[in-house]
């Protein structure tokens, strides 16, 4: 992707929404421009746009990031982790620890037993596990509490933005039952209420990206304020475990990845830092209504 490409899944990723004619205001290129690149992008691979629904609406609210030791190749274990259901992200990573993992799961109780499956797994020697207090920043969904409640329609509209978040209005009233004019309304309820965020999920073969576990001094949560505010930082939540933060940094090359490593380091909250490089993106699939159970509550009559 060029700088034009990554403006436009800039301006994506604040409204996965965006009109053509938006995008082409906000850019600063024409229309036409916009629709050619926005075909090619898409037909491409180099990302889509989906909506992802809060894991808390999935029943799935606890959620732990797990570093593996591995006894031999990393490959074989990354490709057992990955197959447990609970798992939503696996990749290969350098240094010690030779696997990383997010497990998602209803309750603590629930992630103890996945654990425990995970170390039975052959080849795994020790994982490491770090329980998030808070997402704060997410790739991919949204963050927060999610406040709106669904009815079998709000279901029914998370279950295609999930496949496609740019479908059109007219698409989502028919599959609803809704006028688009409702369907609409019922959007922009879900996206304020954090209960779905509409955006680029970009292919990770066109970026590069750097695990970081942070030391802070002080308080978290300022410490998290100000390594939020870092350009390139992608994910950040507060944890519980061997680091205070646990944050994702990723750009198009080494080189944007060192300044932004850089950037967090020098931030005056911020202690010890250690780093891992994503070397391999096993897997990226997160939790979909189709495999969840939403509890459905009254909705607003729409």
């Amino acid at each position: 992707m060029d700088d034009i490409d990554r403006t436009l899944v800039a301006l994506l990723s604040r409204d996965g929404r965006m009109s053509h004619r938006e995008l082409a205001t906000a850019a600063g290129i024409t229309r036409a421009t916009v629709a050619a690149r926005m075909r090619r992008l898409l037909g491409s691979g180099a990302f889509t746009v989906q909506g992802v629904v809060h894991p808390s609406v999935l029943g799935r609210g606890t959620i732990c990031y797990t570093r593996i030791e591995v006894d031999g190749a990393a490959a074989p274990v990354a490709a057992a982790v990955a197959a447990l259901p609970e798992v939503v992200y696996v990749s290969i990573t350098t240094g010690r620890f030779a696997v990383a993992a997010e497990i998602r799961s209803g309750s603590g109780d629930a992630v103890d037993a996945v654990l425990a499956r995970l170390r039975n797994l052959p080849g795994v020697a020790r994982a490491e596990t770090l329980a998030y207090r808070e997402v704060i920043r997410d790739a991919a969904g949204p963050v927060g509490e999610a406040t709106a409640q669904l009815d079998a329609a709000d279901v029914a509209l998370l279950q295609i933005l999930e496949g496609d978040g740019r479908a059109s209005y007219v698409r989502l009233a028919a599959a609803t039952g809704l006028s688009a004019a409702a369907a609409r309304r019922r959007v922009l309820r879900l996206v304020e209420g954090s209960v779905v965020r509409i955006g680029p999920i970009v292919s990770r073969g066109s970026e590069h990206a750097v695990g970081m576990g942070i030391h802070v001094r002080g308080a978290a949560r300022d410490a998290a304020r100000d390594v939020a505010a870092v350009a390139g930082v992608s994910f950040l939540a507060r944890t519980v475990g061997s680091f205070d933060l646990l944050a994702t940094v990723r750009g198009p090359s080494a080189a944007t990845l060192a300044e932004t490593v850089d950037a967090v380091r020098t931030q005056p909250a911020v202690g010890g830092v250690e780093t891992w490089s994503h070397l391999r993106f096993v897997k990226e699939s997160y939790a979909s209504l189709g495999a969840a159970e939403p509890a459905p509550a009254p909705g607003d009559g729409d």
